[in-house]
């Protein structure tokens, strides 16, 4: 793997070759740019290679990496850096310059850790696409859509900033053979007599099952199963801002990062590949239902054996708004390069029950009019 640096969050500085303020990635834009004098710096790939193309995005040996990967000190990913934590929510980070907010829940509170942790580095990059101000713009289009959200939401969201963040992730490949016991369901139906309501007999067509034994073998190949490796944001959340477009991924630069922040992974390799088959379970399990066949199946116990495991580590580009309501957390997120939204919101329970009226009175005028006519 190589030695490029920042896989913890950090804060890059990039001097501008002509002022010497410090530059800032542009969105949409493989150049940094001087936010004083407007000089534009593009990004050159670091290391020996004479090309940007020379250098392509790796896949790397599941087994071989839990025991011969190598690491570097979190604190040592950037010149200077240090290592801190938010008191609030937990989440780490490692920067080079100062932090006086957390960007996963808004805490101003930040303090300096010591930490000795080796972690893996990411090998690639998707850079921001979108500017803040476009995030902002969907955040506010967003929160506006709310129907059932406090009246005050639109006018305090409008006064919250947005950070832009790099999230840890990795991504999967993997050959799965599964055993299988199981039973296959065949419909069939047969007549039934019964009393109606009126006290006439009547007969009616009840289905019915038949259960036969069924085993047997699936094989499935999964590629870029992919697993965020933050735990400072829900699941649910992170989940919606999916699909990301992958093959846009660039060979990692440090100068991606600059104006930007990079969260520290907390979810490890193998804690990851353990996520990724929870997520191959349920492809698992049609391809079993599929070679079971007949009407309906039942799954009584499978045995799953994974081969050829490959592993990806890189960084995705996110906006967030980080904002309190009432001493409660809700978070707002933009995928960076498709524009996707994913958030929380706090509800009025005075609009739902206001609504939840108006409801019954449509019924209960509707009722009315019917019994009336």
């Amino acid at each position: 793997m190589s030695e490029h640096v920042a896989a913890s969050t950090d804060n890059h500085m990039f001097p501008c070759q002509s002022c010497g303020a410090n530059l800032e990635f542009k969105p949409g834009a493989d150049s940094l740019k001087c936010a004083y004098c407007g000089t534009v710096q593009n990004i050159e790939p670091s290391g020996d290679d004479d090309s940007a193309g020379a250098r392509t995005i790796e896949e790397y040996d599941f087994n071989e990496a839990l025991t011969k990967a190598r690491q570097r000190p979190a604190k040592d990913l950037v010149e200077g850096g240090q290592a801190v934590q938010c008191e609030s929510c937990g989440a780490e980070t490692v920067i080079s310059g100062q932090s006086d907010h957390c960007a996963f829940c808004g805490s101003p509170v930040v303090v300096a850790v010591e930490t000795s942790d080796e972690i893996f580095v990411p090998e690639s990059v998707l850079p921001f696409k979108l500017e803040r101000r476009e995030a902002k713009t969907k955040f506010l289009e967003w929160v506006a859509s709310r129907w059932f959200a406090p009246n005050d939401l639109k006018k305090r969201a409008k006064g919250q900033g947005m950070d832009g963040v790099y999230l840890p992730y990795w991504t999967y490949d993997s050959e799965t053979t599964t055993r299988y016991f199981g039973q296959r369901g065949e419909y069939y139906y047969v007549t039934e007599s019964y009393t109606d309501s009126n006290g006439k007999r009547q007969t009616r067509q009840v289905r019915k099952t038949r259960w036969y034994p069924a085993s047997g073998s699936v094989y499935v190949s999964f590629d870029d199963v992919l697993i965020c490796a933050s735990t400072s944001l829900p699941v649910k959340i992170i989940r919606g801002l999916e699909p990301w477009d992958l093959g846009e991924l660039r060979p990692y630069e440090p100068a991606y990062l600059a104006g930007f922040i990079a969260e520290r992974y907390k979810v490890g390799l193998e804690e990851g590949f353990g996520r990724a088959q929870e997520r191959m379970e349920p492809e698992i399990r049609t391809s079993i239902r599929r070679d079971i066949g007949g009407d309906t199946q039942r799954i009584i116990s499978m045995n799953t054996r994974y081969k050829d495991v490959k592993y990806k580590h890189f960084l995705l580009p996110v906006w967030i708004s980080s904002f309190r309501y009432k001493e409660k957390v809700y978070r707002f997120m933009v995928n960076a390069r498709t524009g996707q939204v994913s958030g929380e919101r706090p509800w009025s329970w005075i609009k739902i029950t206001l609504a939840v009226l108006v409801g019954i009175a449509v019924i209960a005028g509707i009722v009315w009019l019917t019994q009336n006519q």
